[in-house]
């Protein structure tokens, strides 16, 4: 088997795909992040008007908690987005290495990515069922806790 040497372009090619990658990473914990901070901050936030309510039901309980989730939600769909984003241009990166090196049947991921799909993927469920449950109790609140 002949040795591989890199050819100027190779190198700056596997330069650019490690710092994609290095992105990518940084991204994908910015999403874990984002359901940790959440989490935490609705905890918080019910803390805080079950003190400022003296304990008493009201609108705010859902309005607040929804809002934040939806900001949460938007800030973890648009990570998620520019995450796939990089990955797709990693793999052309690769491909082109790949395509430079006559590396033949290299397996590419046909990766594609739009807001859409972003905003609604399985990674975003927590966000779903908080919305969910929020929904559901103010709806309750509304026809029985008055």
């Amino acid at each position: 088997m002949e040795e591989y040497k890199k050819s100027c372009e190779d190198e700056l090619d596997w330069v650019i795909i490690n710092q994609l990658h290095e992105a990518t990473l940084q991204m994908s914990k910015s999403c874990f992040e984002f359901k940790k901070i959440c989490v935490g901050l609705i905890g918080a936030t019910l803390a805080v008007l079950a003190k400022l309510t003296d304990g008493k039901l009201d609108h705010s309980y859902f309005y607040i908690t929804f809002i934040l989730c939806f900001g949460f939600w938007i800030a973890d769909f648009s990570a998620y987005y520019f995450q796939r984003k990089t990955r797709i241009a990693m793999n052309k990166k690769l491909l082109a290495l790949a395509t430079r090196n006559s590396i033949e049947n290299y397996p590419s991921e046909n990766l594609d990515v739009t807001w859409r799909k972003a905003a609604f993927n399985h990674s975003m469920v927590l966000y779903y069922a908080f919305a969910f449950i929020e929904v559901v109790g103010w709806l309750f609140y509304v026809h029985f806790g008055k």
